[in-house]
Order: structure tokens, then C-alpha cells, then sequence
């Protein structure tokens, strides 16, 4: 179930948000609440839904919200929402573009999958992250000078060619609140079981595995052991337990790789995450791996990536039936 609305009173202007039904969880982000923002929609049951700010927004993609509808409408529900923040100060026809592509994210629809050639790729893949606006990368780099975000900051080498950020993920809920609890008590924290952090490169080159090459290999490596030693020593997180995967397609096309604990199962579907110590042996073995290789991909029914690989696949396939790239 996917409700939209318009959130007013965050951004000068009202901006679409996205009530996806999810069970809220308590975290260090709850103690923040501020009194409730009323959303207003026109079929009745957005309207339904009095919201409250988990946490301050900040820059990120996603802003994120406490959510209870009505008693007359559904007793007892509630609903975490992600706002999509990057829409603010776009075009509306950016706007319509970005906004598509969250309701696609967080509607019910059944999962695709594609095998993405590379003839399917310059056909189908590049067009699509052309047609995504600038301004969703917005986020991306206000976190990267440190302009937003920097209460969740765990690492940062500034480096352009081979330095990363490390920082927690705004899904790890549980995190502690690092406004009241210190660092050094954050080494065996019982939400440790939850881990998730993301790593962002500085290189804005990037886009997505299909892009990695040789001279790569050092950054790579280098997200690979200074994470896990940060995560080690901030959390006592030992590295056996320690997931390091890159999506693809990714959520956003600016190179960043996720380190979650192995007790996390958010976004490690085969179709779709990729170890980074594979990756990296892929490269070492073959310096284009990933300009030549077929990777299968995982997506929603209602996706415009599934549609323009559809189109792709209906333009190329031989009257036998086979494809013909």
C-alpha cells in the first residue's frame, strides 16, 4: 500500500511524500518528534494521516516521518514515511520524473528480472540514468562536504581519486542517538545486530559496477579494509560477520557501497547485491569484467527501467525467437 500526499510547512512549498506500509520501529531518531504535520490529499485517507518527524531533515534522499492514521479509518495502525526530500527546488517535470520513480519504489508490485547485456545496457540502462534529473544527486554531495549528515560521520578520507566516506544509514534504526550516547559506548550496542552503514566514493565519475575499471582497484580496496576497520573498532563488529555489497542497478547512480551485519536481509537478493570482494577479484582477473560480463537485474513490473528494457527486447529478437544481442 502506497498513499501520497503533500507535506506542507518542511520546504517553502508542499512536496510529495510517500506513506509506505511499514511497521514503525523505536530508535535513537524518535526522541526527536516535533509537534505532528497534518497531510493533506484528496482522496481522504492521507488525510487521514497525522505525521511527526522522526528526525530533522537533513539532506538526505529520504526524510523521515511517524505516521498514525485515524482511529475511524484503521484503529491501531501506524506507518513509518519516507518524504523524498530530493524534490525540493526541482522542475515540476523533474519533479514528475523523480516522483514516479519513488511511488514505483514503494508501491506493491511484483519483482522482475532482466539480464542485462551489454548491448542492453548502452540501449536501455544509460538513457535511463541520463533521464534522471541532476538534482537527485543533490543529497549525495551535501553529505560528502559535509554540509548534511554529519551526526552520522564514521569515517571520512577526502581524497578524490581513492577517498570515501563512511556514515550510517538513515535504516539503521536502532542505531544509538549520538547526541546523547558517546562514541565509546557505541562498541557492542545491542543495535549493532542491525548494522547498516553505506560508504560514499568522492569520485562522481562512477556511476554503477559498470563503470569499474583497473584504476578503480585502489578505491575499491580501500572502502574494503579502512570500513571494516572502522566498523570494527566503532562497534566491535568482527569482520566475519560483516556483509559488503554493492547494488545493481543501484538506488541512486553515484558509486556507494552498503556494510551491513550478516543478521541484516534488507536488499542482499542474489539478483541484486554484489560482494565486494568478488568484485574487486573480477577486476584483478579481467580489467574489463564489467563492460563485458551479463548481469541479471532486479526490479518492479512498474519500473521505466523494466519498460526500457521491454522495448530493447521486443526490437531485438529474431523471428525464432531468440535475442539477437
Amino acid at each position: 500500500m502506497t498513499l501520497s500526499g503533500s507535506l506542507r510547512d518542511v520546504h517553502t512549498a508542499p512536496v510529495p511524500i510517500l506513506l509506505p506500509s511499514l511497521t514503525s520501529r523505536n530508535g535513537w531518531m524518535g526522541g526527536w518528534a516535533l509537534e505532528p504535520l497534518l497531510v493533506g490529499d484528496s482522496d481522504g485517507l492521507a488525510g487521514a494521516v497525522t505525521l511527526s518527524e522522526r528526525a530533522p531533515y537533513s539532506g538526505m534522499e529520504y526524510g523521515y516521518y511517524h505516521g498514525v492514521v485515524a482511529p475511524e479509518f484503521a484503529p491501531g495502525l501506524s506507518v513509518d514515511v519516507l518524504y523524498p526530500g530530493c524534490l525540493s527546488g526541482e522542475s515540476d517535470e523533474a519533479r514528475a520524473k523523480l516522483l514516479s520513480k519513488h511511488v514505483s519504489r514503494t508501491s506493491s508490485q511484483a519483482p522482475v528480472v532482466f539480464r542485462e547485456t551489454p548491448a542492453a545496457y548502452e540501449a536501455a540502462h544509460v538513457p535511463y540514468m541520463r533521464s534522471v534529473p541532476p538534482g537527485a544527486m543533490g543529497w549525495v554531495y551535501k553529505i560528502l562536504s559535509k554540509e548534511k549528515e554529519v551526526e552520522r560521520l564514521l569515517y571520512d578520507d577526502p581524497d578524490l581519486d581513492q577517498g570515501f566516506l563512511l556514515n550510517t544509514d538513515p535504516k539503521w534504526s536502532t542505531h544509538p542517538d549520538p547526541k546523547v550516547v558517546p562514541r565509546e559506548r557505541w562498541v557492542g550496542h545491542a543495535g549493532t545486530r542491525e548494522l547498516y552503514c553505506l560508504g560514499l566514493s568522492h569520485r562522481r565519475d562512477i556511476r554503477s559496477l559498470r563503470d569499474l575499471r583497473p584504476e578503480h582497484l585502489p578505491l575499491l580496496r580501500a572502502m574494503a579494509a579502512k570500513g571494516r576497520q572502522v566498523i570494527r573498532e566503532v562497534y566491535g563488529l568482527p569482520d566475519e560477520s560483516l556483509r559488503i555489497f554493492v547494488h545493481y542497478p543501484p538506488q541512486f547512480y553515484h558509486f556507494h557501497v552498503h556494510f551491513t551485519a550478516l543478521s541484516v536481509d534488507i536488499g542482499v537478493t542474489t539478483e541484486r547485491a554484489h560482494l565486494l570482494d568478488d568484485v574487486i577479484e573480477n577486476i584483478e582477473r579481467d580489467p574489463e569484467f564489467y563492460a563485458r560480463c551479463a548481469i541479471t537485474c532486479r526490479m518492479g513490473e512498474n519500473d521505466d527501467l523494466w519498460r526500457r528494457y521491454r522495448e530493447f527486447r521486443d526490437n531485438n529478437v529474431a523471428p525464432g525467437g531468440e535475442d539477437t544481442k
